[in-house]
């Protein structure tokens, strides 16, 4: 027997089934456009009954509610009869999968708690929904009781994962998944996995910067080829990549069709003031919001981004390392340090130029020596790396001080290594690996950082850029966060890190 519609239009799918479980069993109540996906995800083959999606991506702006998402499409295919099995009076039956398992993958620890934690707290309030399906919330982890299956999440940073028989991947934040980070890396070995096991994969995403090469972009790009097996699911307003952001009324109109059924629960007068902050960069309002990808602007850094990750987090007494951008007469000078297990950076010092400073000013050297010469004694310095531009003398005396396996010259003035060590830092402001105590003039400089193009390309042909500056001056705190952070990087990759999981500290993993 083959698939026969019971009305006209009835798609050939499990999801008719599987969304009111899915409703049932968790206590939440999908929109249309929700129960619409769940339809779309698992349909089927009439004739064979085999999977027609084996790749879906969900791009929404941001707060419409992509987590969620995943979650409960992981917890279909936990416990839900997501396979098909045969067909009676025309219509698909499926059974749960006999050896499910599903990973909620991210670029960093903290990323998949976007969806982990969701699922976590609805089913610890679903006794009966745990008990009717054999669930075991564990530590980290669900498993099932009586036979085999299991959620968890993975990283980019957690090694290899080839040949890992996944069944479903939830692929989170790709437009923040990079080569560098291992996001396309990570990818492909997900995609490969549950292509073995006749699965499939669901990212969720914000539009990323046109051309980036960003997994979200990738797909973007797939789906525009046509390529089999691909559902992109998006809402992207007409005329949104040209719209006026200060026509209030017209932006209001594109949020509203952008964010679809998810303007129900977002405050879409507060989305146009976010739109139309002086801070917003214009590029990140079309992406971040209007859900449309969006050339990159000419400034260096995600700004808004950057503010976000301010934290009143303290050092930690493990490992540390500086970056140093020297300065003497001109520009500023600036000392960043880099809590290696947190990522969490801390301004030591930033010292400018006074405005009508007299043609013979000279930064206090004593002071910043001093400075640099109590972080040693207070911390456990990994490396220092110092652009020693003018500052020469100072960098003699702490390599004779400290070693020069400590204190390293790093010159920002080599094209691709700078490049390369930009994109670095840029990729963990967007993704939120690092965070930073705040300081006012570190801020005003990564903020008023802008890209100048430099006569280098990635790997894959594109090209790169280094920081200039807006105005008059030196973006000296954001040069010495970008050194720091390639140190923090240098030490990862030297097997320096020691580093507690997050899980611990939100109170799913008890030590």
């Amino acid at each position: 027997m083959t698939f026969a519609p019971a009305w006209p239009g009835q798609a050939c799918s499990l999801g008719y089934t599987i969304g009111p479980l899915i409703e049932a069993d968790l206590g939440i109540e999908l929109t249309k456009e929700q129960a619409g996906r769940v339809i779309d995800y698992w349909r089927i083959d009439p004739h064979t009954g085999g999977r027609l999606v084996r790749r879906a991506a969900l791009r929404r702006p941001k707060g419409a509610g992509k987590s969620p998402e995943a979650g409960y499409c992981g917890y279909a295919d936990l416990v839900l009869p997501t396979q098909f099995s045969h067909f009676e009076s025309g219509q698909p039956v499926g059974v749960p999968h006999s050896d499910p398992w599903i990973q909620f993958a991210a670029v960093s620890e903290d990323q998949t708690d976007n969806v982990m934690v969701w699922l976590f707290d609805i089913l610890s309030e679903r006794e009966d929904t745990c008990r009717l399906r054999g669930i075991d919330l564990g530590r980290t982890r669900i498993y099932l009781f009586n036979r085999p299956g299991r959620i968890e999440p993975v990283t980019a940073a957690a090694g290899s994962r080839e040949g890992q028989r996944i069944t479903f991947a939830a692929l989170d934040q790709t437009e923040a998944w990079m080569k560098e980070n291992g996001g396309l890396r990570l990818a492909a070995t997900l995609r490969r996995n549950v292509g073995k096991m006749n699965g499939w994969s669901l990212e969720l995403q914000n539009a990323p910067s046109q051309g980036d090469g960003s997994v979200a972009d990738m797909t973007g790009r797939a789906s525009a080829q046509r390529a089999r097996g691909v559902l992109f699911d998006t809402r992207e307003p007409p005329g949104a990549d040209s719209v006026d952001l200060a026509d209030t009324a017209a932006v209001r109109l594109m949020l509203e069709f952008a964010y679809g059924e998810a303007a129900r629960w977002v405050n879409i007068e507060r989305i146009v003031e976010e739109v139309q902050d002086p801070d917003t960069d214009p590029s990140d309002a079309r992406r971040y919001y209007l859900n449309v990808a969006a050339p990159p602007s000419g400034w260096a850094f995600d700004r808004k981004q950057w503010k976000a990750l301010a934290r009143s987090t303290k050092f930690t007494d493990g490992l540390m390392v500086l970056g140093i951008k020297g300065a003497r007469f001109s520009g500023a000078l600036g000392i960043v340090a880099t809590d290696v297990a947190t990522g969490h950076q801390m301004t030591v010092g930033i010292w400018e130029r006074p405005a009508g400073a007299p043609n013979d000013y000279e930064h206090p050297l004593a002071e910043v020596d001093a400075a640099v010469v109590e972080f040693f004694s207070q911390f456990d310095v990994w490396r220092a790396y110092v652009d020693t531009q003018t500052i020469e003398h100072l960098v003699d005396g702490w390599i004779a001080r400290f070693g020069d396996k400590q204190v390293i010259p790093w010159m920002t003035n080599r094209p691709r290594a700078m490049a390369f060590a930009v994109r670095a830092y840029r990729n963990a402001i967007v993704g939120g690996d690092l965070s930073h105590d705040g300081d006012e003039t570190l801020t005003r400089h990564v903020m008023s950082s802008r890209r100048r193009p430099v006569n280098v390309k990635d790997d894959d042909g594109r090209q790169m850029f280094v920081i200039d500056w807006e105005h008059e001056g030196s973006p000296a705190g954001a040069i010495a966060g970008v050194l720091s952070w390639e140190a923090r990087g240098d030490a990862i990759a030297a097997g320096e890190l020691h580093g507690g999981s997050v899980y611990e500290e939100r109170g799913l993993l008890t030590p």
